[in-house]
């Protein structure tokens, strides 16, 4: 009896199997986000092209203009154009075609975004490694920017349909009537408002369909103060939380393609300088790629820096260049000051036993900017110093910070450029800036406080001697559409970089 009941147990524990004949049940749910957020990309990389081409977003700019002209000739000539009204069966597909690639975009965008961040907390990409990316700083302003995508195609939305509206509402009354008049006239507004909105929101349109979804949404609001270098530790401060995975990834397949014996640092930082001097214009295909082998292994060129499907090849890191500089001007300046006093060999500059460089932005905005600082002690020995930076009106008003400075004799002679035999200035600038000091400093000033003002950085030694002293000018200002209009403007020249055809491995 015992034995009987135990088996009828065991076969009332038994389920059946809800999926009948013909039908498979998905067994790895992380299959099904990667295979969802693929389809996401590609219809976001596909729409946003659409979206931001030339010839549709002229359309987007006049469509509002259209339906208000239309309004204003019904008001006008009302007899007229009721003669004509079947010629409004024309007006919804170019209505369409103006808005409906911006959703799709977006929308996809938005969703490709969540699919990604959960794959990433799931470990569901390539390396397998989980990363929760939805606390990382910067990562809450790309879903606000996203969102005010979003909230901006519903504002055009409304505004166009609207206008189309009150256009189909007319033809459905009589010519010359107050009802007449009045569904035209808000057509009339609509349209003018709707062409405003389009035109205020055209360079977002513009960031659409980007290889790189989250890069231009993306602000360095955390970094590191004191910088290892310039071209890479900025690089890298510009990229999204998500990016940046990449990039480290990256950076990995980089340092085992070195020669042995070369610095992982100056080796990058070298690559960067000569990719940043042939998007300049200063050095050629040729030059590029015979530096490139002199510290990396052959064989391991192409799969880095020449296949146009990777994330990180020779023209997205001239692109990613290019945007680290459309945010900080001021600190590629300090990178071409630099490299015009190795150039020259101006005996002020070789046998100065300091060289202290600083770097602002003409005009700051909205009561903030960033302070560049490169230091170099052209000794033979080490040395303590002090740097302080006195900001009057500032918050705070003053910054202290103290360094044990290695030696860093600078050259004797004018160095060349590029050179095969001899040292050369792609050869001493990574070197110069690893041995010395980059500060980044985030400077700001009390909200009640705008107009010109001084920044003064000094110098002292140990015993708290001056050895040098700067003082730069600046204008504070809390006005920032103009300045955002134009750092939009080089972000956007900074992806057509991007887009360019890689040079040829040969």
């Amino acid at each position: 009896m015992a034995r009987s009941n135990s088996k009828s147990s065991n076969s009332a524990l038994e389920l059946p199997d809800p999926y009948g004949h013909g039908f498979e049940r998905i067994e790895d749910p992380l299959e099904k986000t990667r295979v969802q957020w693929t389809h996401l990309e590609g219809r976001r990389k596909l729409f946003g092209s659409f979206a931001r081409n030339w010839a549709l977003i002229y359309w987007r700019s006049v469509v509002g203009l259209v339906l208000a002209f239309i309004g204003m000739l019904g008001i006008f000539f009302p007899e007229q154009i009721a003669d004509k009204n079947w010629l409004v069966i024309l007006l919804p597909i170019p209505v369409l075609i103006a808005v409906i690639p911006n959703i799709i975009a977006v929308e996809s965008a938005w969703h490709a975004m969540q699919a990604k961040l959960s794959l990433r907390e799931q470990g569901g990409l390539s390396d397998g490694v989980r990363h929760t990316l939805r606390v990382q700083p910067g990562i809450d302003r790309i879903v606000d920017g996203l969102r005010d995508h979003r909230r901006t195609n519903l504002i055009s939305t409304v505004l166009i349909g609207i206008s189309f509206s009150m256009v189909l509402l007319a033809t459905a009354t009589k010519s010359g009537t107050v009802a007449w008049n009045l569904a035209l006239l808000v057509a009339v507004m609509t349209g003018f408002i709707y062409t405003f909105h389009a035109q205020y929101t055209n360079l977002g349109v513009k960031q659409l369909g980007d290889r790189f979804p989250n890069l231009v949404l993306h602000a360095p609001t955390h970094h590191q103060t004191q910088l290892g270098s310039i071209l890479g530790d900025l690089l890298s401060a510009h990229l999204d939380p998500d990016l940046e995975l990449e990039w480290n990834n990256w950076k990995t397949k980089f340092n085992q393609s070195l020669m042995p014996g070369y610095d992982k640092k100056q080796a990058l930082e070298r690559l960067l300088y000569v990719l940043y001097l042939h998007n300049l214009g200063e050095v050629t295909d040729a030059d590029v790629r015979n530096e490139f082998s002199s510290f990396m292994i052959k064989g391991k060129l192409e799969a880095l820096l020449y296949e146009q499907d990777s994330d990180f090849n020779w023209r997205t890191l001239q692109r990613l260049i290019s945007h680290a500089k459309a945010w900080q001007p001021s600190a590629f300046n300090l990178l071409d000051r630099l490299q015009i006093d190795l150039l020259s060999g101006k005996p002020e500059i070789s046998r100065a036993k300091w060289r202290m460089d600083v770097a602002l932005d003409e005009v700051c905005v909205g009561g903030a900017t960033n302070l560049f600082i490169v230091l170099n002690n052209q000794t033979f020995d080490k040395r303590n110093v002090t740097v302080e930076v006195l900001v009057p009106n500032g918050e705070p008003e003053s910054r202290t910070h103290r360094f044990e400075l290695a030696a860093c004799p600078p050259p004797r002679n004018p160095l060349q450029l590029s050179s095969k035999n001899d040292e050369d200035c792609l050869d001493w600038l990574p070197r110069y800036l690893q041995k010395g000091v980059v500060l980044w400093m985030n400077i700001a000033w009390n909200r009640s406080f705008y107009g010109k003002t001084n920044i003064q950085v000094v110098l002292r030694d140990q015993e708290n001697i001056v050895l040098e002293s700067k003082v730069l000018i600046t204008e504070v200002t809390r006005k920032a559409s103009n300045a955002l209009r134009k750092r939009m403007l080089r972000l956007d020249s900074a992806r057509k970089i991007g887009e360019q055809d890689i040079p040829t491995s040969t």
